[in-house]
């Protein structure tokens, strides 16, 4: 790889070499002509080597700029795992209206309604793509975000208002009863990369923990998988499911009921869909779950001198960035050095010290579930999350 060097550098170089091909000592002070032409040359050779810069970081997929902005990442992705990242998926609800038996709700976006101030997300707009004709009882129509992800989230009871009157139907109070299509975030690129990444790293070995990795990968929302064979039972395999954390049910990575049975569609196929199925033929039955969040508190005895609010919030960070990544650790999936399945009291002591730096405090201890530890191993589908940081 070519080191970049600096402005100052190249400008320097070509004045050394400028003097020394001329046999002169070019001047400091003045209009000194060799002097402008060393700083345009250099400016000039700066750029080359941006340029080149630029392509060296995107020969490979962990270092490579997305294509919006001229780099290769997609490129990468297309010819390793066949997509570009997931885009937004827009939600659409169900929801109840009034209106009198033959009023008509008009359709193909024609319609469109407001989330209510007291809704999860107010201020969202929502259309209907199909006309409804009101029966007068039990009238029920879907309507789509406009916005897609979860920033127009709503749930279950919140309440819609039209943009504009509609003959015979009431424009306020039409309430959200079911959820047809979850929303969900677009991937992200560095998720992206995530995915790209493993996908170079893992070879397809029919059936292996590293192709349920690689299948899960294909649904929109899957953070990790764990496959773990069942205790007792031959061929059967059971399939944790972690979602990001963005679209999962609690915002600790609990994935929704679409995102499994997505999962469970990208693994035993569905003709319905036109899924090929990859389930390998030696296991018999797949039991798909959701992983389970555990949550982590840690107790911190007094420091001399006493943590400022702002040592206080560098600690939580630091703390909830470190336990983010701890996660069961499946050996026929990943590499041994990228291990990291534990929470012991010396990595806690590890972080607060990193986040700052000199500080003097008493005993850490930490829970998990409510349950004390000073060692703890996650496995089988349980994930930590921090839950608090307390001061004693």
């Amino acid at each position: 790889m070519v080191t970049i060097p600096t402005l100052s550098q190249l400008y320097n170089d070509i004045l050394s070499d400028l003097q020394s091909q001329y046999n002169v000592n070019i001047p400091i002070f003045g209009k000194v002509f060799l002097r402008a032409v060393a700083a345009v040359q250099a400016g000039k050779l700066k750029l080359f080597y941006l340029g080149l810069g630029n392509i060296q970081k995107n020969i490979w997929p962990d270092t490579a700029d997305s294509v919006s902005i001229g780099g290769t990442l997609e490129r990468f992705g297309l010819i390793k795992i066949k997509r570009n990242p997931f885009q937004a998926v827009a939600a659409q609800y169900t929801v109840q209206v009034t209106g009198l038996a033959g009023a008509v709700i008009p359709g193909y976006g024609k319609t469109q309604f407001l989330s209510d101030a007291s809704s999860l997300n107010p201020g969202y707009l929502f259309t209907l793509d199909a006309p409804y004709t009101c029966t007068g009882s039990n009238d029920f129509i879907t309507v789509r975000a406009l916005t897609p992800g979860n920033i127009s989230k709503l749930n279950i009871g919140d309440k819609l208002t039209a943009t504009a009157p509609i003959t015979n139907v009431t424009e306020t109070g039409n309430t959200v009863t079911a959820v047809v299509v979850q929303p969900l975030d677009a991937e992200t690129i560095e998720e992206y990369r995530t995915v790209v990444l493993y996908a170079f790293q893992s070879t397809p070995q029919g059936g292996a923990a590293s192709d349920y990795r690689i299948w899960a990968g294909e649904v929109q929302g899957v953070a990790k998988v764990y496959p773990y064979a069942v205790s007792g039972r031959s061929n059967e395999i059971n399939l944790f499911i972690e979602s990001d954390v963005v679209d999962s049910t609690d915002g600790h990575g609990t994935p929704d009921v679409t995102i499994i049975l997505e999962v469970l569609n990208q693994i035993e196929g569905n003709p319905y869909l036109g899924i090929i199925g990859k389930r390998p033929l030696g296991v018999f039955l797949v039991n798909y779950l959701p992983v389970t969040p555990y949550a982590v508190n840690v107790n911190i005895s007094a420091a001399n001198p006493v943590f400022t609010s702002t040592q206080k919030t560098a600690i939580t960070n630091a703390l909830t960035s470190w336990i983010n990544t701890v996660r069961p650790f499946i050996a026929g999936a990943e590499i041994l050095a990228n291990k990291n399945d534990v929470i012991d009291l010396n990595n806690l002591i590890l972080q607060i010290l990193t986040a700052v730096p000199g500080s003097s405090f008493g005993a850490v201890t930490f829970t998990v579930n409510g349950t004390a530890f000073s060692v703890y191993q996650f496995v089988n589908g349980f994930i930590p999350y921090l839950n608090s940081v307390t001061y004693i």
